[in-house]
């Protein structure tokens, strides 16, 4: 089990740092996805890897909003927090083993990817994710 910001995750981030101008080239990660697959997470992967191997969370839709409120920021910590959450309705009849991290572009780009022991999703299931990411600028 693991958690990769990916390559394209990695370029999200340096386009909206450095484009102080606000004209970003690509759109913030605000959305989740779910999967069944069990390859360890790596800086290679992509939305196109993980797509592969999604479920559907309502029919035909594959992808859902964070909850409200987040991401939330904590300049202290250096870290923001991701949450999402699928209801009971969600995802049902799936050995859920992947969650990741993905921006709304006409091409989506993965930002993160995490994967973990397989979980039989039911109706009497909710499930809620946090991902917390961090900078750590210490030398």
């Amino acid at each position: 089990m693991g958690m990769a910001i990916v390559n394209d995750g990695v370029k999200i981030m340096l386009d909206r740092t450095f484009n102080a101008d606000g004209d970003t080239t690509y759109t913030a990660p605000s959305e989740f996805g779910v999967g069944t697959s069990s390859t360890e997470p790596a800086i290679t992967d992509t939305s196109t890897t993980f797509s592969a191997t999604d479920v559907d969370i309502t029919a035909g839709n594959q992808r859902k909003v964070f909850e409200s409120g987040y991401p939330t920021e904590n300049a202290t910590t250096k870290q923001a927090t991701i949450r999402a959450r699928l209801a009971s309705t969600e995802a049902n009849g799936n050995n859920l083993t992947e969650f990741g991290v993905v921006n709304t572009d006409a091409t989506e780009l993965l930002f993160t990817r995490t994967t973990f022991t397989s979980f039989s999703k039911s109706d009497t299931d909710e499930l809620i994710f946090v991902q917390k990411i961090g900078i750590d600028n210490e030398i």
